[in-house]
């Protein structure tokens, strides 16, 4: 070997030298940097995490489980608009692995964005990264989260309207200095509900000046006669000097009469309020272990107490409670 041809061997085993020794520090550094980003994370320490974690992704940028961390601990910070990039830039980087759609939806369910939660969750569960127990998990609390959808949902307008009429008030006060006239619609008792009319049929209809009920059942079955495997039923209640009565109490003498039902034969009662504002309570019970359930909506107002049960024989499924909750919040009240 001529002096030249070795002194270009040498420096050619030196220049490869080199790059096994950069390529061995930024690997140190990067775990380095990983592992006082974990043991700060751990700590709930998010700040110095956030810097730690980034400080890693600067030796290695493509790393899936530091973009995870470095996402969630800025929104354990309340970073939320850089917790979303990261967990983004995950997703762009790694678009089959589920852990960054998951963390996302966790973020979206939190501010009530139902709708956008549920798209990432939904994309978690196709994915083949994603192993069965965890499928399962996700399946179920899908369902779970659509019920707290249209639960959310029910209560919205209510909450929405009356921001409009607190609105109105103060904006006629500040610029007119007069008093915002009270628009108050006459009140029907009627209760509108979307039903599938191929499916179900009215039974039932007794009204009166002091009171309204609608039953709906099933096509083909023996309403009047108390054979019925699912039953809706629409009430209102005139409020007057004869009948005075608030929301909780009359909730609490309707529950209380079929608690006694269930008490004097024996038979095990269970109740749950799902939601509750000052005017509504929307609540389900089970009588004689589910062989017998109910879901429904009590709306109080000043003239009158509307009432829409939806009952089953048997449990609801999932699906179809929060199908019911849905209808029920689109009941229009007139």
């Amino acid at each position: 070997m001529t002096a030249k041809k070795l002194y270009k061997f040498l420096i050619s085993i030196v220049v490869c030298t080199g790059i096994i020794f950069q390529c061995g520090c930024s690997s140190l550094n990067f775990r380095q940097a990983y592992d006082k980003g974990m043991r700060y994370y751990n700590e709930k320490n998010y700040e110095e995490a956030i810097i730690s974690f980034n400080n890693a992704l600067n030796y290695k940028p493509d790393s899936y489980s530091t973009l995870c961390l470095l996402g969630t601990s800025y929104a354990y910070n309340k970073d939320i608009k850089m917790a979303e990039k990261t967990l983004q830039d995950a997703i762009k980087l790694f678009p089959n692995e589920w852990n960054a759609y998951v963390l996302l939806a966790d973020i979206k369910r939190t501010q009530k964005d139902y709708e956008v939660a549920i798209d990432y969750y939904e994309t978690a569960v196709t994915l083949e990264s994603m192993g069965g127990k965890e499928k399962m998990y996700y399946k179920k609390l899908l369902k779970q989260i659509r019920t707290e959808q249209a639960a959310y949902s029910m209560q919205d307008p209510v909450a929405e309207q009356k921001s409009r009429e607190n609105l109105k008030s103060e904006i006629v006060n500040t610029y007119t200095g007069q008093k915002a006239e009270k628009e108050t619609p006459a009140q029907t008792g009627e209760i509108s509900l979307i039903l599938d009319a191929k499916k179900w049929e009215k039974a039932l209809e007794q009204k009166d000046d002091k009171s309204k009920i609608t039953e709906y059942g099933l096509k083909g079955e023996d309403v009047k006669n108390f054979k019925w495997t699912q039953l809706v039923t629409t009430q209102y209640f005139v409020i007057s000097d004869e009948f005075k009565t608030t929301l909780d109490e009359y909730y609490n003498t309707h529950i209380g009469a079929i608690e006694a039902i269930a008490k004097n034969s024996n038979k095990p009662f269970e109740k749950k309020i799902i939601y509750q504002t000052k005017n509504e309570i929307l609540y389900e019970w089970k009588f004689d272990n589910a062989k017998e359930t109910e879901i429904a909506r009590i709306v109080y107002t000043p003239k009158g107490i509307y009432h829409i049960h939806f009952a089953k024989k048997g449990s609801f499924t999932n699906e179809e409670k929060a199908k019911y909750i849905d209808m029920l919040k689109t009941a229009g009240l007139r």
